[in-house]
């Protein structure tokens, strides 16, 4: 992994804000979720940009809603650039997906069908974010249930396709390919090679759960950031660190929160695998000499 090491840290929960406070000497930097300033109230808003200059933060959205067929919302855009230009944060990152359509709000990530006529109107899209939010935007990829069948195009290359054309970077969850790879049935390793290399800014941990359901005809796993990073996960995370040299890799926690010792045992299982990256062992290597 070239580079200075990447920060590691968790995005901010208000529920658990006062805790995340007590502890910022754990963490290298936390993500802040942008939709969460601007819907919270003067009290909550307050305590997040409290933090500015006590250590760093990156910004993240969950409302953007890029896929969905209609233009985008210029005013939400507008009131995220002064929300992350008063973060300080480098980069601005959202979901390659929709969760809505006209006159609907879906609550829920949505794939894209991954063919060069939708590539062009998200190209399209990001320019148009990139014009208004005047930050490096990344783009993240989802998990999702189903496939468009008229998909044309692997993730990697859908991805590629976007990001070469629009100079954005990716924010890779490391979690989401996991699931994908074993809902879906696709080799993530491949996946991660087929990503152009350096495209990689910013990481995404997380852990779910696993769904057992009529509807479906095999268990599933789901990305509910409820539960510790799998360790095929965190296997993952040291082969990208191989192969990109992120500033940033986050993990996202939504559920259990009173489980903090589950966090900060996340975050140093993240952080060992990052030393393990960086010293150019691998994680059998690494147990190995741990056991020697």
């Amino acid at each position: 992994m070239g580079g200075a090491m990447p920060a590691v840290g968790v995005g901010y929960r208000s529920a658990i804000g006062e805790w995340t406070r007590d502890n910022l000497d754990r963490f290298d930097v936390l993500e802040i979720t942008v939709d969460h300033c601007m819907a919270a109230s003067r009290t909550l808003r307050s305590a997040i940009f409290d933090l500015v200059g006590r250590i760093p933060l990156t910004a993240h959205g969950v409302g953007l809603s890029l896929g969905t067929d209609a233009p985008l919302d210029l005013a939400y855009l507008d009131r995220v650039a002064e929300v992350v230009e008063r973060l300080r944060a480098p980069a601005y990152s959202e979901h390659l997906a929709f969760t809505r359509v006209p006159g609907r709000d879906t609550a829920a990530l949505l794939p894209l069908p991954k063919t060069e006529a939708v590539a062009e109107s998200i190209v399209n899209k990001v320019r148009m974010v990139q014009a208004r939010v005047p930050f490096p935007f990344l783009l993240e990829n989802i998990t999702y249930v189903f496939e468009w069948p008229d998909s044309k195009m692997s993730d990697a290359e859908f991805l590629n396709l976007i990001c070469r054309e629009t100079g954005a970077g990716l924010l890779l969850d490391v979690e989401n390919v996991h699931l994908n790879a074993t809902n879906h049935g696709f080799d993530p390793y491949a996946f991660l090679d087929g990503l152009r290399p350096g495209l990689v800014k910013e990481v995404h941990m997380a852990g779910g759960v696993t769904i057992r359901d009529k509807l479906f005809a095999k268990p599933i796993l789901a990305d509910s950031h409820s539960h510790p990073v799998p360790e095929e996960a965190l296997d993952l995370l040291e082969y990208a660190l191989a192969r990109h040299a992120p500033s940033v890799i986050i993990l996202e926690r939504d559920d259990r929160l009173e489980a903090t010792e589950e966090i900060l045992d996340d975050v140093a299982r993240i952080r060992a695998r990052v030393a393990g990256a960086g010293s150019g062992k691998t994680h059998d290597e690494a147990l190995v000499g741990s056991a020697g």
